[in-house]
C-alpha cells in the first residue's frame, strides 16, 4: 500500500475518535459489498489489551488482487473506477461510499485493524498495524504479510479491530451505540441486517416518529415533506421533522436536531440548518429526517469525516435556505398548538377551577379580573409553560388578589415580557405584600439550603451530578446576584461540545460540569470542579479558553441581544497551585473579569449575603415564641 502517514492520522486518529462513526463506516462497506447480514460483536464494560471489536458482513469478499488492487489504494473513488455509482450484481443498490478512506476509521479508536475476506472459496487475511504504518512513514509504502486463514470466514469479510486505546476507564454504551448506528442508515430492514451482540436492531429503533409528543386531540407534532427546493431543478427533499415530549437529550438519548440522509446513510448529523436555537424555545425538542439524493450525486459535497455536508455550492445552499424555512415554520406551527393546548387544560386544572371558585365572591373584582388575564397572557407568551408549570402564578394570585397592590403589580407587568412563569413567581416574592409567613418560610428553606452546602462540600461531591443540580437550583450559594438563565443547557452543551475532557485527567481533578447564569448584563460561565481540586495553571488557562470562546460565539452570533452580551467567567475549585505562574495568572484573568472562587470561602460569602434573611429569621422565631403560653414556650 502507498500512504502518507500524515493523510492516514488524519483520515482515522482525528476524525473517527468515537466507536459510533467508525462502525458506521465498516457497516458502509458491507453495504456496498452486497452484504445481507452485518454482525457487530462489542466487548461490554471496560478495555484491556486483549479486547476486540468486530464486524463481520456475508457479502461479496475480496480476492487478493482485489485487496491489492481496490481496498488498498488510499482515497479511491470507487465510483469513478468502475464508471457506475452502484451494484452491477445482485443485490443492486446504490453505493454508499466514494472516497476510499472508510477502512482508515478503525484507526480513530485501535491501532491494529486485522482483515480477513472470503471470495469465491479464496481467503486473504492481513493486519494493518499503525505502529508499522510510523515506521514505514518515510518510505511512503508498506507490504503487508499474508497471515493464515483462521477458518472462520467462509463467506464476506471480517475486520477485526484489537489494541483500542479508547474505553479503557468508561464502557461502551450498548443502547447508544444501536441508536445511533440505527439513526444513521435508513436501509436497515428486511434486506440489510445489522446485529449487535447477537440483537437485532429493527426499523422501529429508527424511528423517531413513534416518540414524538401529541396534542390533546391525540394528533402528534409532526410536520411531513416531499417536495422540489427549487424548481425545475430536480432537487428533491422527503422526510419529516417533529418535536418531542421533552428537551433533555440526556433523559432519552436522543439528539436534537434534523439529520439528512442520502443513498440510506446519514450524510450530515442532526443540526438545526443554523437557525439560532436561543431565539426559539420550541427548537429544543426538534428532530426529524430529511433524505436529499442530490447532495451526494454527481458532484461530491459530503464532507471527508461522512457527518455534514459542504455548503459551498449551489444545491446545497439552496437546501440550507429551505431547511431554515422549514425549520422556522415549524417552530411558528409548534408553539401556536401548544398555547391553544395549554389554554384548555388550563380550563380543567384544579388549581385554576380552585382560584375561579375562590375569587368568585372576592369584592376586588378589577383584581380577579386582571389575575385571571395575567394567568392566560403567561400561556399565549409561553408556549413551553405546561399548566403543572403555572401552578406557584395560581397559587400568589389567590393569596393575594384581595389586595389592592395585586391590581397595581399586574398592571406593571402586563407589558412586560415574562419569559417563564419562574420569572413571575419571582415578581410576586419581591412584591411587599408577602406576609411574614412567606418571608419565615424562605428564609428557613435557605438556611437549609445552606446546611446542605456544608454537608455536600464535606463529602467531597463524590456523586457528580449532585453538586451540579444543587448548584443549578440555588445558584444564589455562588453569588445572591447570579439566576440560572433560559438557555443554560445550551450554553453547557456548546461548551462540552467544543472542549471535552480528556480521559487522562484525574479522577479528583475532572470537572463536574458547567453553569450558566445571569448577572445584570453578563452572561456568567462557571466551571464546576471538585470540592478537593487543585487548579493549576492548565485549568486557569482552560477556563480562559472557555470564556474567549463563548464571547467569540456571541459576537457572531445573528441574536442582536446575544451579539452584545458580555461574558465573565468563574472557575469554581478547591484551591490554586503555589507558585508564582498560577497565582500571577489568576491576578491577570481577574483584571479580564474571569475569577476563581475556592469552595472553603463559600458559606461564608452566603451568610454574609444572606444575613438580612438570617436577622429576620431569628426576629419571628423570637416573635413566635412571646405569642406561646409559657409553656409551650419552654
Amino acid at each position: 500500500m502507498e500512504f502518507d502517514i500524515g493523510t492516514i492520522k488524519h483520515l482515522g486518529l482525528q476524525m473517527y475518535s468515537t466507536l459510533p462513526p467508525v462502525i458506521a463506516e465498516l457497516v458502509s462497506n458491507a453495504w456496498d459489498a452486497g452484504a445481507s447480514r452485518v454482525e457487530i460483536t462489542v466487548p461490554e464494560g471496560t478495555y484491556s489489551d486483549t479486547s476486540q471489536i468486530i464486524v463481520a458482513d456475508d457479502g461479496d469478499g475480496m480476492t487478493e488482487d482485489e485487496i491489492r488492487e481496490g481496498y488498498l489504494v488510499v482515497g479511491r473513488d470507487r465510483r469513478a473506477a468502475e464508471e457506475t455509482d452502484e451494484r452491477r450484481e445482485p443485490p443492486h443498490r446504490k453505493y454508499m461510499g466514494r472516497k476510499g478512506i472508510g477502512k482508515f476509521s478503525g484507526f480513530g479508536i485501535a491501532r491494529r485493524i486485522e482483515v480477513e475476506s472470503c471470495r469465491d472459496g479464496q481467503v486473504s487475511r492481513f493486519v494493518m498495524d499503525f505502529a508499522q504504518l510510523e515506521q514505514a512513514a518515510k518510505k511512503r509504502e508498506i507490504a503487508f504479510p499474508a497471515l493464515t486463514p483462521t477458518g472462520d470466514v467462509v463467506k464476506g469479510t471480517r475486520i477485526t479491530l484489537s489494541a483500542i486505546q479508547k474505553y479503557r476507564n468508561r464502557s461502551v454504551k450498548l443502547g447508544q451505540l444501536r441508536r445511533a448506528l440505527a439513526r444513521r442508515f435508513s436501509v436497515i430492514g428486511n434486506d440489510f441486517t445489522v446485529v449487535v451482540n447477537g440483537a437485532v436492531i429493527n426499523p422501529e429503533e429508527r424511528d423517531l416518529r413513534r416518540l414524538l409528543a401529541s396534542d390533546r386531540s391525540g394528533r402528534s407534532y409532526l410536520w411531513e415533506f416531499s417536495e422540489e427546493i427549487v424548481p425545475e431543478t430536480g432537487w428533491m427533499v422527503h422526510g419529516w421533522m417533529g418535536a418531542l415530549k421533552q428537551t433533555d437529550a440526556s433523559v432519552d438519548g436522543i439528539t436534537r436536531g434534523i439529520a439528512i440522509m442520502a443513498r440510506g446513510k446519514l450524510v450530515q448529523e442532526p443540526f438545526l440548518f443554523d437557525v439560532n436555537p436561543s431565539q426559539q424555545y420550541a427548537l429544543a425538542y426538534l428532530v426529524g429526517e430529511l433524505h436529499a439524493e442530490f447532495v451526494d450525486d454527481a458532484e461530491d459535497t459530503v464532507a471527508t469525516a461522512r457527518n455534514g455536508l459542504v455548503w459551498d455550492n449551489e444545491a446545497n445552499e439552496a437546501l440550507r435556505r429551505w431547511g431554515q424555512t422549514k425549520v422556522q415554520q415549524v417552530a411558528r406551527e409548534w408553539a401556536e398548538r401548544r398555547k391553544r393546548d395549554n389554554l384548555a387544560a388550563l380550563e380543567e386544572n384544579s388549581l385554576y377551577i380552585r382560584f375561579k371558585e375562590e375569587t368568585r365572591q372576592t369584592s376586588n373584582k378589577r383584581s380577579v379580573k386582571q389575575a385571571d388575564k395575567l394567568i392566560r397572557d403567561l400561556i399565549q407568551k409561553n408556549p413551553d409553560e405546561t399548566p403543572d408549570g403555572l401552578d406557584k402564578v395560581v397559587e400568589w394570585a389567590i393569596d393575594f388578589v384581595e389586595y389592592d397592590a395585586f391590581w397595581e403589580l399586574a398592571q406593571e407587568v402586563k407589558d412586560v415580557d415574562i419569559s417563564n412563569a419562574a420569572k413571575l413567581t419571582n415578581l410576586f416574592r419581591e412584591w411587599e405584600v408577602v406576609e411574614a409567613k412567606e418571608m419565615s418560610r424562605v428564609t428557613e428553606g435557605r438556611i437549609e439550603t445552606i446546611r446542605k452546602l456544608q454537608s455536600l462540600i464535606a463529602e467531597n461531591a463524590l456523586e457528580v451530578p449532585t453538586l451540579h443540580n444543587f448548584l443549578r437550583e440555588f445558584p444564589w450559594v455562588l453569588d445572591p446576584r447570579w439566576n440560572l438563565i433560559d438557555d443554560e443547557v445550551y450554553f453547557s452543551r456548546l461548551l462540552k461540545e467544543k472542549f471535552p475532557e480528556s480521559d487522562t485527567v484525574l479522577e479528583e481533578d475532572k470537572r463536574i460540569d458547567f453553569l450558566c447564569v445571569r448577572e445584570s448584563d453578563s452572561l456568567v460561565i462557571v466551571e464546576i470542579k471538585r470540592p478537593q481540586s487543585v487548579a493549576s495553571v492548565k485549568e486557569l488557562e482552560q477556563i480562559e479558553r472557555y470564556v474567549s470562546f463563548l464571547r467569540y460565539h456571541l459576537e457572531k452570533s445573528t441574536d442582536p441581544e446575544l451579539s452584545s452580551e458580555k461574558v465573565t467567567g468563574y472557575l469554581l475549585c478547591g484551591k490554586v497551585a503555589q507558585g508564582f505562574e498560577p497565582e500571577q495568572k489568576v491576578a491577570n484573568l481577574k483584571r479580564a473579569g474571569i475569577y476563581v472562587r475556592y469552595y472553603s470561602d463559600l458559606l461564608g460569602m452566603v451568610e454574609r449575603s444572606h444575613k438580612e434573611f438570617l436577622d429576620k429569621y431569628e426576629q419571628l422565631r423570637a416573635s413566635k415564641s412571646s405569642q406561646l403560653p409559657a409553656s409551650d414556650s419552654e
